[in-house]
């Protein structure tokens, strides 16, 4: 089975506003593989499953959740408190289990996903996250001897990050186009170039997939999982170049954006260099 390493250490928050003196820093790591790393679900695929296993060198256990977010235009996620026109989350249609796994190092756990259909649900593309969180321990570390210092108050305070995974439910006949703007291409940079643009989505669905920039027959910059979600119309795209590949003003290059597992391009564009 192919999986994708997901590595993360711990964010460990110091209170200094109750610590007096030499604050104790103490590092929770935070190890954990997950595959697959996007689900899909449709009416005719209304089952899923994600495998988890605890990476790490020590028992853990985690805790899973579906949570709301939004992805922004240059391809960042922010948690949604309101939700805005045209936003559907898969939460509302997607059941999940278990909740909560405790795993000895080199385990794994299946997470079971079922998209629910009632009679009278709209149409169109409902997305959620799965986020896996590692429980803190309780105590981090056992004060030793010779820490004790008078007068002085030491406290830890430790905060997991999690990962997330998209999961998606698709529900009614959808479709969905995209383009990109070849007025938007920009080339930037002296010691390292980045070549930038913007895609447009349209449609009922979302799109993910990979960009690539071909000189002639030559690919000289590629970006990988991209993906433009409903409702979002726009993606800012930002493509480092290789030093060995460097382009020039007034060079002609192709963009093109293929969803994966598709061998036709869903949008192309032949562009010259500004």
């Amino acid at each position: 089975m192919k999986l994708l390493f997901a590595k993360w250490a711990a964010m460990v928050i110091t209170a200094a506003n109750v610590i007096i003196g030499t604050p104790t820093v103490t590092v929770v790591a935070a190890d954990l593989m997950v595959y697959p790393t996007r689900v899909v679900m449709t009416d005719r695929q209304r089952a899923a499953q994600v495998d988890i296993i605890n990476a790490g060198e020590s028992q853990a256990t985690y805790r899973v959740t579906m949570v709301r977010k939004r992805m922004t235009e240059t391809g960042e996620f922010q948690d949604v408190g309101t939700p805005e026109p045209g936003e559907k989350f898969a939460d509302e249609v997607a059941k999940y289990s278990p909740r909560q796994v405790t795993l000895l190092p080199g385990g794994g756990q299946t997470i079971r996903i079922l998209f629910k259909v009632p009679p009278d649900l709209e149409t169109g593309e409902y997305r959620s996250h799965l986020l896996f969180t590692r429980s803190a321990p309780a105590i981090a570390r056992l004060p030793e001897k010779g820490d004790d210092e008078p007068g002085v108050i030491k406290m830890n305070i430790v905060a997991n990050v999690g990962i997330s995974i998209p999961v998606i439910a698709r529900h009614g006949d959808l479709q969905a186009g995209a383009s990109i703007d070849a007025g938007s291409v920009a080339l930037s940079g002296e010691k390292q170039q980045v070549l930038s643009f913007t895609m447009h989505r349209s449609g009922t669905k979302s799109v993910y997939g990979d960009v690539a920039v071909y000189r002639g027959q030559e690919k000289v910059a590629e970006g990988k999982g991209f993906a433009i979600y409903t409702p979002n119309t726009v993606r800012k795209v930002s493509l480092v170049v290789p030093e060995h590949s460097r382009l020039s003003s007034g060079e002609a290059v192709r963009l093109v954006f293929t969803e994966r597992d598709e061998k036709k391009p869903l949008a192309e564009s032949a562009v010259v260099l500004p």
